[in-house]
């Protein structure tokens, strides 16, 4: 056994030992030089049947067994296994076909020899040259070919030692030139299939490569969508974190201003939290937070994006929402929180919580944090008015309110880009 490119192989007929990758390189193989055996066939064809004219000058004599040879026997032979390679029989039985089909054109030369008179019998000599020629050129195959080009050399030796008056000079000079065409026939046949194996080899291992590249790529794309989507919750609710909140909401009230639609948001604060963690411990507060959170995602809607503001605060931004729809939501949440209760080893938690709800109408625009600050300073009201109740930004402003009045109700000097229509 030797090696190619870290693979091992038999010496004498290329084929690689590990028997899965010589049947790929067999399929490689048969793929890439089906046109060139059937052009080879059909060339092959074209010069057996365009030589008998010259059998009319050269071998007149026998002029018709030639005939019978080239056009009743070998063309159709020729042509036959040129539509055998449209069938998924040569596929099978590539080998076979190519050896008997090349193996009777030369044989089919070698009876012309043995029949002609001299000197027609010592020209067509070179007619099983070409034969040769053919066999180590056009017949994709090292050991076809060397098979092909060694079993007419027996052939042609035993047809014209037992049959033909060839003197002993002549057939020593026609046997040694045929043996120097054998022996240089297969170590270019040879050198030309081992290439071809390499660089299957080659190209099997970038493809390899690429495979392994591409999975490894989807891996890290995969590992960097899942770090993306972890850097976005909340560890402990699985809500989205502020961070992320804010961007959806940027993006949200840009896609509002430009297609005047209504966006609100609703802040909920848990009633008396601190208590619950004095009373029953963080754990259960923890867990507390976590079934709020749940609830939270039952009640709003798929388009709605819920997070964990801070501590016991949740934010929960309504796209294409109007005040009335995002006060039903408001409301819908109050009431489902009042209904929770989370056992304890020391008893049951009854939970409240106050909503503020603000919202945008079409044609207004603010920035992101200026709209979550109206919906925390109705939360505020909420809590101030006595808990577990939902209160509008709305209320608080007034039905119009002017700029003086926000900055004051918002304790701000200035809040850019606010801007709001009567």
């Amino acid at each position: 056994m030797h090696t190619i490119k870290g693979t091992s192989f038999n010496f004498a007929t290329l084929s690689f030992s590990d028997r899965s990758l010589e049947k790929a390189f067999q399929q490689d193989y048969f793929e890439k030089t089906l046109l060139q055996v059937r052009l080879t066939l059909l060339f092959g064809t074209f010069l057996y049947s365009m030589f008998g004219i010259l059998d009319c000058v050269v071998i007149p004599e026998i002029k018709q067994y030639a005939w019978f040879i080239r056009f009743a026997l070998i063309s159709p032979l020729l042509l036959f296994t040129y539509l055998l390679t449209h069938t998924r029989f040569y596929r099978k039985w590539m080998r076979v076909c190519l050896f008997i089909a090349g193996l009777a054109s030369g044989a089919g030369i070698v009876v012309m020899i043995i029949l002609a008179p001299f000197p027609g019998n010592h020209l067509y000599y070179s007619g099983v040259l070409l034969c040769v020629l053919f066999y180590f050129v056009f017949v994709p195959d090292f050991l076809i070919a060397s098979l092909l080009s060694w079993s007419l050399f027996v052939l042609y030796l035993g047809m014209v030692i037992f049959y033909s008056h060839i003197t002993l000079p002549a057939l020593m000079n026609n046997a040694t030139a045929f043996l120097a065409f054998n022996i240089t026939g297969m170590f270019a046949s040879y050198s030309f299939e081992r290439y071809m194996r390499s660089d299957f080899l080659q190209r099997r291992t970038i493809h390899e490569r690429t495979e392994e590249l591409k999975s490894a790529l989807v891996d890290v794309e995969k590992a960097r969508g899942a770090a993306e989507a972890l850097s976005q919750l909340d560890s402990l609710t699985g809500l989205y974190n502020r961070r992320h909140f804010f961007t959806v909401a940027d993006q949200e009230l840009e896609r509002n201003a430009r297609n005047h639609h209504c966006i609100a948001v609703i802040m909920l604060d848990i009633d008396h939290f601190k208590s619950i963690n004095d009373s029953h411990g963080h754990r259960m507060g923890d867990m507390v937070l976590q079934e709020v959170a749940q609830k939270i995602r039952d009640t709003i809607r798929t388009t709605d994006t819920p997070c964990r503001y801070g501590g016991e605060e949740f934010a929960i931004l309504l796209p294409e929402t109007d005040l009335t729809a995002s006060e039903v939501i408001g409301c819908r949440l109050r009431q489902v929180m009042e209904a929770m209760r989370v056992e304890t080893g020391n008893g049951t938690i009854m939970i409240t919580a106050s909503v503020g709800i603000a919202s945008l109408t079409e044609g207004d625009y603010t920035k992101a944090d200026v709209l979550v600050e109206m919906a925390d300073q109705a939360l505020y009201e909420a809590k101030k008015a006595g808990r577990n109740q939902v209160k509008l930004w709305k209320e608080i402003a007034g039905a119009a309110p002017d700029m003086g009045q926000m900055y004051k109700i918002l304790g701000r000097e200035k809040i850019e880009g606010l801007a709001v229509e009567g």
